[in-house]
């Protein structure tokens, strides 16, 4: 039987985030020299390495694919809670030692912690096999991709998320409603704070990101759900990228390839501006098929505040600040960043290049 902690060999990475996670202290994950290291190739092996280190400073490199069911199908929503939930402590930095590292019927959870970081990893958004029907609404899955909950300092890093193998259009109808058996990509919700998502790729996906979860969460979310996102590339995806409630929302070089007419996921909108929320959105580049009204880009949730500035939509530069929303009270970040003022071609095609799970760190010998 292989040692969890034998790592194949690999090229060194150590590298922390620009954004909102580079504050009030940093994002460092395991550290530079972590005090341990694991090499996981299936779900006990993981869950071993989790339990093990607890929150000591530890690198945990993801090799090939983790299922969370064991390849055993679960059985209602008890037993998917109960198997299906991978959780990850403080002091971590989870990541693909190249782009087979693939979670599959799992949900990433980061909750009560501080300190992580998640790099070069795809994530199959897990199918909710018993979805809960609320009155008035239809059919509602539980399970996101990656949650963030009441978790500081985290970094999401060149991560691919997608629905995979069970895509909207296999959703069945059951008692006159859409049996609707996903619920989002990524959710950052109940006062998490200091995260950036850089270099990630997100598709086929409806609600794609949430940001603070109830508009009656006001005492916890205030203050918080300070969040930056930058050279993400979203594409083939419906809405919520992303859905604001309460947070600070900075996005800047990111490129958003939808189409209105898109045989399964037809775009709807991109920015979702809710309660007490501002986001900054800074030289992005909305290519939308279909759509000619710019301001169709954003759509309103009872929030009042966002501000654009340098973005192009379908290849011409659109006054996005002509939308109906108060420009003057979203503030820039106190952080340094340096985006890329030069929207070409080329710069739009390096971002869909260098996102996602494309990473290898294998060292042949």
């Amino acid at each position: 039987m292989k040692s969890i902690h034998h790592i194949p060999p690999h090229e060194f990475w150590y590298q922390t985030p620009a954004g909102w996670a580079s504050e009030a202290g940093g994002t460092t994950g395991s550290g530079e020299k972590p005090e341990l290291s694991y090499y996981a190739t299936n779900i006990g092996e993981l869950r071993q390495a989790i339990e093990e280190s607890g929150d000591r400073p530890k690198r945990i490199w993801i090799g090939g694919l983790i299922d969370a069911s064991g390849g055993v199908p679960y059985l209602n929503r008890q037993d998917q809670s109960r198997r299906g939930r991978i959780f990850i402590g403080s002091n971590t930095t989870l990541m693909g030692i190249d782009e087979n590292a693939r979670f599959v019927e799992s949900a990433l959870i980061i909750q009560d912690v501080s300190n992580v970081i998640i790099h070069n990893i795809y994530i199959e958004n897990p199918v909710d096999v018993d979805p809960q029907f609320e009155e008035g609404d239809g059919w509602n899955a539980e399970w996101d991709g990656l949650s963030i909950i009441r978790a500081q300092h985290v970094w999401v890093s060149n991560v691919t998320f997608s629905d995979g193998r069970f895509t909207m259009d296999m959703y069945k109808t059951v008692d006159g409603w859409k049996y609707v058996q996903h619920d989002g990509s990524l959710d950052i919700k109940r006062a998490s704070d200091y995260v950036t998502v850089s270099h990630c790729v997100f598709t086929l996906h409806d609600k794609t990101i949430l940001i603070g979860h109830s508009d009656n969460n006001d005492e916890e979310d205030a203050g918080k759900l300070r969040v930056t996102f930058h050279d993400n590339l979203f594409t083939r995806v419906v809405q919520r990228t992303p859905r604001v409630r309460f947070g600070n929302v900075h996005l800047f070089n990111n490129v958003f390839d939808n189409d209105v007419a898109d045989p399964i996921y037809k775009y709807q909108y991109s920015f979702g501006i809710g309660k007490d929320s501002r986001t900054l959105s800074e030289l992005n580049v909305f290519n939308v098929k279909g759509q000619t009204v710019a301001c169709r880009l954003f759509k309103g949730f009872g929030g009042e505040y966002l501000s654009d500035s340098g973005s192009v939509f379908n290849d011409t530069t659109a006054d996005l600040n002509a939308c109906g929303f108060n420009t003057t009270s979203v503030v820039r970040p106190p952080y340094d960043y340096f985006p890329q003022w030069d929207l070409t071609p080329e710069f739009v095609d390096a971002v869909r290049r260098s996102a996602g799970n494309m990473l290898d760190y294998r060292v042949l010998v």
